[in-house]
């Protein structure tokens, strides 16, 4: 095994190669990533072969999941994705919100979202119609959670699988025992990004360690090992094929290839890390360049803004170039190349 077959089994479990339909991308990717909203609809533009610009969102929810970041997954899943975080059955005074209020307003806002006032703006406008206080209201509508947040960890309600900040009711989950719910998860894990060591599994569901292994043992998950460079990496998939990396590849802002391992030198240059990842925890929209991250890109409309690491050759250009027009197709005008960050820095 060496460092580029690393990284070619990992683009193909995770459908850079050949694309699958939207619910199968979803389901073994275990999520997406979706702090900023349209990350999970780039990721299943480039990745799924039933992408469709109306609907992609359709049966899509949005939750907090691993590592209590938001994610979209799908809504007949839900109950998977709660139980494995585990479900909050008592209200405390988390937010700054008296304990002793939080039911009440939870349930006003499960009604009016019931009632079709599910909006995140109109529903601030009924709470202070219904007396709300402003100090309140901004603990309610936290930017980091608040109440809404606790409603989503109960499985009360869920955002929208889009990209409008609204919500749907979730009244027929199905829950399981944590243990079994995690187990689930950490065969998808295995299955779709690896080879990855115990380290990296930790890292992108964050589990212990100590807690992946166990969960391993009780669930009987049959590993296949293998070691590189002394150390071990895990997978479930058969390692079949010997097929190239494409000359370049898009990834979506929060890709869950960087955030699915810990040791990324696989696909990135260490000295690359602030380029990708900010000190701050966000994570770039990058394109793939002769198997290493290389530049960063933006859509604005329809102009695609490319921004190389450091500067990069016209034959590389053009693979961006080209795969930019593959993925975004017309809805792309223009391509524009900015200074290398290398240059600027």
């Amino acid at each position: 095994m060496t460092k580029e077959e690393l990284l070619y089994f990992s683009l193909k479990h995770q459908y850079f190669l050949a694309k699958a339909d939207k619910a199968r991308v979803v389901s073994d990717l275990c999520g997406l990533q979706a702090q900023f909203a349209n990350n999970p609809k780039y990721a299943l533009q480039i990745r799924a072969s039933d992408y469709d610009e109306e609907n992609w969102s359709h049966n899509l929810v949005k939750t907090w999941s691993f590592r209590g970041t938001l994610h979209a997954v799908r809504r007949d899943e839900l109950g998977l994705f709660l139980s494995a975080r585990g479900v909050e059955d008592t209200w405390d005074d988390s937010w700054g919100l008296d304990a002793k209020i939080k039911p009440y307003w939870a349930e006003q806002i499960y009604n009016w979202i019931g009632e079709g006032i599910n909006e995140r703006e109109k529903l601030k406008e009924k709470c202070r119609a219904q007396g709300m206080e402003e100090k309140i209201l901004k603990k309610v509508f936290h930017g980091w959670g608040g109440l809404i947040r606790e409603m989503c960890n109960r499985g009360m309600i869920a955002y929208d699988g889009g990209t409008a900040k609204r919500f749907v009711i979730c009244d027929d989950i199905d829950y399981m025992e944590q243990d079994l719910a995690r187990i689930i998860l950490l065969k998808r894990y295995f299955s779709t990004f690896g080879p990855a060591t115990i380290a990296d599994c930790a890292a992108f569901t964050g589990y212990i360690q100590r807690e992946v292994v166990r969960l391993l043992k009780k669930g009987e998950i049959p590993l296949q090992r293998l070691v590189y460079e002394g150390t071990e990496y895990f997978y479930l998939q058969d390692l079949e094929g010997d097929g190239t990396i494409p000359p370049c590849l898009f990834l979506t802002g929060f890709d869950q290839l960087i955030l699915g391992y810990k040791e990324r030198s696989r696909f990135m240059h260490p000295h690359d890390q602030r380029d990708v990842i900010t000190l701050t925890g966000i994570v770039f929209p990058t394109i793939l360049v002769q198997g290493k991250l290389q530049a960063r890109w933006k859509k604005e409309r329809h102009k695609l803004v490319i921004t190389p690491f450091r500067k990069i050759t016209k034959g590389n250009r053009a693979h961006i170039i080209a795969k930019g027009q593959a993925v975004f197709g017309s809805e792309i005008k223009e391509i524009v190349f900015l200074d290398a960050l290398e240059s600027i820095g």
